[in-house]
């Protein structure tokens, strides 16, 4: 077991520092345990954290959640290198008390409302507070109260966003379960020469002999460092309460001893018998014995010197299924892997030890913003997802693949740029395949529509060419969805993993034809309440209308089509607006201004016309 933890997941009814508050009537969480993170690098979100520990119960009382947990800390360093790592970092740094707990969300539902109210904000109050605050050069009195909110974990920050969420009260419990195993110290002691014999006895009698056992002031500390296991219930004054020796005493000094290390290892193994200590206690061993194989494989510059437990440790999975296609014969792939998964509930991408695949791509009932006046979601495909499997791996039925492209395959047009490895927008089906064709296949897998969730569902398994890069980008439960026109209506065709941003569900990218009918649908990104919101409706249509017109002219003139000291007004279509007091008001050239105001509007494809609000929006004021 490593190190408890406990402590304040997060204070409810109360804001945070970003202008959120959760209601304690609407916190949940989901089925526990729950993932602890810790995001080691200061970074915007949670993108960048990585597990180190868990989240095992969690009571809500008195205004406050409060969670209980373990980290990870006691993982085997060599087979698990990158997770012990982490956590002793997120330990060491709880200890000093510079990190803190920030819940992840799960399901929520929020409403946007006034500082200290739990009652949406109406437009006409939205404007005061808008005023208000642009008067007086403060913030907008506006936060996102979230009626709903279901703990889905807690990741460890520098800044967690409530004050209150002090750094976590550990207890080392994993010394009191294993303090028999002596963990520290080997790092510093020399080695032996590795032809040299190990004979215990005398080693023991030279080892006692350097510490005064037998004599008027033994040094048990001493002697006690030279082996790596103590009984706690024996006699700590007697040399019965020590076991597995590995040092000797070699021109005076107490050096490790290589094969008294690879005795160690044969007994560990079961060879002599074997050994009766606790499992716990033989686990700690293991890894600190593989830590010493370790630098006796560095020491002698041969790096078969490996621990026999290590030497037998399952490959990682990224060997296993390139293992797949070594030889001649096409990668054998298990067709159950494929068959339909039955989810309690809306699922991220999931990856196994095993290498299956499985998880939800979208939603079917969340409106995606980003689409100007109307509720897209993503589409349900009633005929197979036809588009998506095209390709035969040997198990039957064809199948759709997950694409990675680590972020360095970004499309090439304006519509999409920054948004990962999404392909363009306007291309067509087939264009959007070959763009996925550039990137790597990370899995291969069925898709459904999950009618319990009103989800689309995926599952399958690792593609053999997978990449332990993959597994990694994969096991963060990022995909978007990519929708291409398909004989009429919208299809899946391809799932890319994402590299940056967060799981798309309801945030895409979308193109529409002037009649309305979208084109195509990519799913990138993730809701974020917006700290300031725009009201439909609310809008001073004649003093948007008066920047409009600057920021035309300032396009106008930086692009040499007027001169700065032209006459003319933008007047005559309904969108300019002129104060002959207004200083700051720069007049261009009419016959200029309404050619550009009709190129963006041919642009944008409105047939009915650019309001205020939908130019504002095209060139950005």
């Amino acid at each position: 077991m490593g190190t408890l933890w406990e402590g304040i997941l997060a204070p409810l009814d109360e804001s945070t520092g970003d202008d959120r508050r959760i209601l304690s009537a609407g916190l949940t969480f989901r089925d526990l345990p729950l993932p602890l993170k810790y995001q080691p690098e200061d970074v915007m979100g949670h993108d960048e954290s990585v597990i180190v520990g868990s989240i095992d119960s969690i009571e809500i009382k008195d205004g406050t959640a409060y969670g209980k947990g373990e980290f990870f800390d006691d993982a085997d360093p060599v087979t698990l290198p990158d997770v012990a790592k982490r956590a002793c970092e997120a330990v060491y740094l709880t200890e000093k008390q510079t990190i803190g707990p920030s819940v992840d969300a799960g399901a929520c539902s929020y409403i946007i409302a006034e500082v200290g109210s739990d009652e949406p904000i109406t437009d006409e109050r939205f404007e005061e507070l808008w005023i208000i605050a642009e008067q007086e050069g403060g913030e907008l009195q506006i936060e996102t109260v979230f009626s709903e909110y279901e703990i889905a974990g807690a990741t460890l920050v520098g800044i967690p966003a409530f004050a209150k969420c002090r750094p976590l009260t550990i207890e080392k419990m994993d010394e009191a379960i294993t303090a028999s195993v002596r963990t520290e110290g080997w790092s510093s002691l020399p080695f032996a020469p590795r032809e040299m014999e190990w004979d215990e006895s005398a080693a023991d009698s030279r080892i006692s002999d350097d510490c005064g056992i037998g004599g008027d002031s033994p040094d048990w500390t001493s002697f006690a460092d030279a082996h790596l296991y103590k009984d706690d219930e024996a006699d700590p004054e007697t040399k019965g309460a020590y076991k597995f020796l590995i040092c000797d005493i070699v021109d005076g000094d107490r050096v490790i001893v290589p094969r008294g290390v690879f005795t160690t290892a044969a007994v560990l193994e079961g060879s002599m018998g074997g050994t009766n200590i606790p499992e716990a206690d033989q686990d700690t061993m293991r890894g600190v014995v593989s830590s010493i194989y370790k630098r006796m494989a560095d020491e002698f510059d041969d790096p078969e010197i490996v621990a026999p437990w290590d030497a037998q440790a399952s490959i990682t999975a990224a060997e296993k299924y390139r293992a797949l296609s070594t030889s001649d014969m096409p990668p054998l792939y298990d067709a159950t892997m494929f068959e339909p998964v039955r989810f309690g509930r809306v699922t991220p991408i999931t990856v196994t030890a095993d290498g299956r695949v499985f998880g939800h791509v979208a939603t079917h009932d969340v409106c995606h913003v980003g689409m100007r006046n109307t509720c897209t979601t993503a589409p349900v495909d009633d005929g197979g997802f036809e588009a998506f499997h095209r390709y035969d791996i040997n198990i039957g039925p064809l199948v759709g693949r997950l694409t990675y492209g680590g972020g360095e395959h970004p499309a090439a047009c304006q519509c999409c740029r920054g948004h990962d490895d999404h392909a363009c927008d306007r291309l067509s089906s087939s264009g959007a395949i070959a763009h996925h064709d550039t990137m790597r296949t990370v899995a291969y897998v069925r898709a459904w529509e999950d009618q319990e969730n009103n989800a689309i569902a995926v599952a399958g398994v690792l593609a053999a060419t997978v990449e332990d890069e993959d597994i990694q980008a994969l096991s963060r439960g990022r995909v978007s969805g990519d929708w291409r026109s398909d004989r009429g209506k919208l299809a899946l065709v391809e799932v890319l993993t994402l590299a940056r941003e967060r799981p798309g569900f309801p945030l895409p990218t979308g193109r529409m034809a002037s009649n309305g009918e979208v084109l195509s649908l990519t799913a990138a990104g993730t809701v974020i309440p917006p700290k300031v919101l725009q009201p439909a409706g609310t809008l001073d249509e004649d003093a948007l209308a008066t920047r409009i017109a600057r920021t035309v002219t300032e396009m106008l003139t930086s692009a040499g089509l007027v001169p700065a000291s032209g006459k003319a007004l933008v007047a005559d279509n309904g969108l300019g607006h002129h104060d002959d007091d207004d200083a700051t008001a720069v007049d261009v050239e009419a016959d200029a201004a309404a050619a550009l105001l009709a190129e963006i509007q041919t642009e944008a494809s409105y047939a009915d016309g650019v309001t205020a609000s939908q130019l504002a929006r095209e060139i950005g004021v």
